[in-house]
C-alpha cells in the first residue's frame, strides 16, 4: 500500500454497493416486508428495496422486488445462492441453463424456490 492510500479499516464493499443502488436500504430487528417502501431499481428493472435484519452478519440480505402488473424484471444471473419467497401476486419465472435450454414455471403467494445457476427473469401476470 502506498503512502497516499488510506487503509480502509472495517470498509464493507457490499454495504457500499447497496448504498449506491439508489433504492431504500432498511435495517431493523423486525421488518414488515409488505410495508417496505420501494423505488425504481435500474439493475432489476422494477421497484425494489434492500432489507437487512440487524444481527444478520455477512450472509443474509433481502431484496424486496415489486413487479408492476404485466411487467417483468431485467434478466439476472448471480454468483451467489438465492432463494425467492413470493409475498403476494402471481407470475412466472423463466430460467435459461448453461446449455441454452429454457425452463418456465408459475408461482403465487407463499411460493418458495431457488433459481439454479443460470440467467433468469421474473414476470408479473
Amino acid at each position: 500500500m502506498s503512502d497516499s492510500e488510506d487503509a480502509k479499516f472495517l470498509f464493507d464493499p457490499y454495504l457500499h454497493w447497496a448504498a449506491g443502488e439508489g433504492v431504500p436500504v432498511i435495517e431493523d430487528f423486525g421488518i414488515d416486508l409488505l410495508a417496505v417502501e420501494t423505488r425504481p431499481w435500474a439493475r432489476v428493472g422494477a421497484d425494489g428495496a434492500i432489507v437487512h435484519a440487524k444481527g444478520r452478519g455477512d450472509f443474509l440480505a433481502v431484496f424486496v422486488i415489486d413487479i408492476a402488473p404485466g411487467r417483468s424484471t431485467e434478466p439476472q444471473q448471480h454468483l451467489y445462492e438465492e432463494v425467492v419467497y413470493v409475498l403476494e401476486g402471481h407470475g412466472s419465472t423463466t430460467i435459461e441453463t448453461h446449455d441454452g435450454r429454457t425452463h418456465s414455471f408459475e408461482w403465487g403467494p407463499k411460493s418458495l424456490f431457488a433459481p439454479p445457476d443460470g440467467m433468469y427473469q421474473h414476470f408479473n401476470g
